[in-house]
């Protein structure tokens, strides 16, 4: 999790310590911009480092194809091209385009992954010390809108309408962590936590037999967790408007943008879905957290999934499967 240390993930791993056929190993590198860590329990140490250079290879081969900061990855290549034609693109971008445009579906568009445009303004006038004037976040909200993507499944192509359209999967990193997992069962390594950023996949049990346990971070107290959740085979993520925000005359601006609107959101602080797929989980993160506490206690209980939502005023709501320790 972005908001789970390497340090807090290494000592709830250490509490397991003492199996003698049975070990714990770790490993954390950059990519994708942020901290992935992978823990897997093995046989032996040996087998362990094997496991995560299985997962950790799989990681940097998606990030290679969705990352939007190398010019040489598929969704840059679709993006250059927006408005102008078609990019041949490989069938597993088409899969992750469709799962991201059916989140899209599902939240009514306040999920978008043509958000794009909006992001890249807001980080241009935060970064010079000011915000966006009206007229520019006018200018720009045309070209957000996910029902603009054309995918061709029997060309193999993606198509953005517009040109100046950006699709950004930074919302499908669960996405990757699926496929890291995967990759993980396929060597037989059943027991593993999962941590790209916000999202961990805590597949099976930890080395002692017990669930793994992994922190919430407090929205508002860095050394503080909300609650510790304990998980096996389930996957978790959190939004939140703490880790990456600027403070602009007395106001926080966050990184997370309503598409409806072209500002940031407003009334939730941190939200935590937990589900049993990264690829559905990750991209409706950010859905509770845009439309509020209420309507989105109403979203996630519609649709299955169990929530921690903490609002601007301090206020934790939960679904009825959470319970906070």
């Amino acid at each position: 999790m972005k908001h789970l240390s390497t340090a807090l993930i290494l000592i709830l791993i250490a509490a397991t310590a003492g199996c003698t056929d049975r070990r714990t190993v770790q490993h954390s590198e950059t990519i994708m911009g942020t901290t992935v860590s992978i823990t897997v329990v093995a046989s032996t140490t040996e087998e362990g480092r094997a496991f995560i250079e299985a997962g950790m290879a799989e990681v940097r081969r998606l990030d290679a194809m969705m990352s939007l900061y190398k010019d040489t990855s598929e969704i840059a290549k679709v993006n250059t091209a927006a408005g102008r034609a078609p990019v041949k693109v490989s069938p597993e971008m088409i899969e992750i385009v469709e799962q991201a445009v059916k989140a899209s579906d599902l939240s009514d568009g306040v999920f978008d992954i043509t958000i794009g445009p909006l992001v890249v303004l807001w980080q241009m006038r935060l970064k010079e010390g000011a915000v966006p004037t009206d007229g520019e976040i006018a200018g720009v909200r045309p070209l957000v809108n996910y029902r603009n993507i054309v995918v061709d499944r029997k060309a193999s192509t993606l198509f953005l309408r517009k040109q100046g359209m950006i699709m950004d999967l930074g919302g499908m990193k669960g996405y990757i962590a699926d496929r890291a997992a995967a990759v993980l069962k396929q060597r037989g390594a059943n027991n593993a936590l999962i941590a790209l950023a916000g999202d961990i996949w805590a597949l099976g049990r930890r080395e002692d037999g017990k669930p793994w346990r992994v922190g919430v971070q407090h929205p508002r107290e860095n050394d503080k967790t909300l609650t510790v959740l304990e998980l096996s085979d389930r996957y978790v993520c959190t939004s939140g408007d703490y880790e990456r925000f600027v403070i602009r005359e007395k106001k926080r601006y966050h990184h997370i943008i309503d598409p409806r609107t072209g500002r940031p959101s407003s009334g939730v602080i941190s939200a935590t879905l937990i589900g049993d797929r990264g690829s559905f989980i990750d991209p409706l993160a950010k859905v509770p957290f845009i439309l509020g506490p209420e309507a989105g206690m109403r979203f996630v209980k519609q649709h299955g999934i169990e929530a921690i939502i903490v609002d601007e005023k301090g206020a934790v709501t939960t679904t009825q499967g959470i319970v906070l320790q």
